[in-house]
């Protein structure tokens, strides 16, 4: 019995040993973890955080930190504005809702499926929303550039101006005056219609419009005049201040180049997950917020 109790006695001592040398203490641990999830801008600016509570694989939270410094880097190089991007910005990864990103915080919904609209949100934190990301500056430079941003370097092409003309051509287009105006926007872009389908269909058409004309000006005009009406409260003073013109005017230019667009094929809505979906919401939407003023 002494004999087996020495034998127990000199394995435990030998396991111990080397479980000592090869597990790792429990900071250690953790602090290899939050390397794991956190990236640093080249510039050694901006700290992103990544909160992954819904399980995504290592590999793709490392391919979404590179896009993350590339993404930093190219909204970087877009324009300049008075905003201060937080030093530190979390980015949760998300099962459902909305995609949105805020002054130290990004939500980020479609990781898994591949659809999630990093370059957007991040914009949103790092370029400024209103005043202390408030809806009081209006909506659509900010969403409109966004969308631009996403469009030129995300994941997924959006087709912007294939949407417009589909708008234009169904005689559903929203006017841009009504989108611009400070007492009409939130009905637009924060629409709170009783369906909740044609809510959606409303707030991303909203989005749209905001997206193809903000291209436009900017394809049409350059960055450095855009720059000078990003976020601005009084867009519709600060439009005609910049550009010579009323928003009116600019959206009729916008309009006849999206009239000899081209719009989408057959083939494209069949292979289009929501096309034909989209279209009889639209159809049921009242035609009040289409109407011109």
């Amino acid at each position: 019995m002494a004999r087996w109790r020495g034998a127990i006695l000199l394995c435990t001592l030998l396991l111990t040993a080397c479980t000592a040398e090869t597990v790792q203490p429990k900071d250690q641990i953790q602090e290899a973890k939050n390397d794991e999830n956190i990236v640093v801008t080249k510039d050694g600016k901006i700290t992103f955080e990544i909160k992954n509570e819904i399980g995504v694989p290592q590999e793709k939270v490392e391919a979404i930190k590179d896009e993350i410094v590339t993404a930093y880097d190219h909204i970087k190089d877009s324009i300049h504005t008075s905003y201060t991007p937080s030093e530190h910005i979390n980015v949760w990864f998300m099962e459902d809702g909305l995609s949105w990103g805020g002054a130290s915080k990004i939500e980020l919904v479609g990781v898994n499926e591949d659809i999630y609209p990093l370059v957007h949100e991040m914009t949103h934190s790092l370029l400024g929303y209103g005043n202390n990301f408030q809806s009081d500056h209006g909506y659509v430079t900010q969403e409109g550039f966004a969308s631009y941003m996403e469009d030129q370097y995300g994941k997924n092409k959006l087709y912007f101006e294939k949407y417009i003309k589909h708008y234009l051509d169904s005689d559903k287009l929203i006017p841009i005056s009504k989108l611009i105006d400070p007492n009409q926007d939130d009905v637009y872009f924060r629409p709170e219609l009783s369906n909740q389908k044609e809510n959606q269909v409303l707030m991303e058409m909203s989005y749209t419009h905001a997206a193809s004309f903000v291209t436009y000006l900017i394809d049409t005009y350059g960055l450095e005049k855009f720059e000078q009406i990003y976020n601005e409260k009084e867009l519709a003073k600060k439009i005609e201040e910049v550009y010579g013109g009323n928003s009116s005017e600019l959206e009729k230019d916008w309009l006849a180049f999206i009239q000899n667009q081209q719009g989408f094929t057959h083939e494209d809505k069949f292979k289009s997950e929501n096309f034909y979906d989209m279209n009889t919401i639209l159809l049921q939407i009242d035609p009040k917020y289409f109407e011109k003023e």
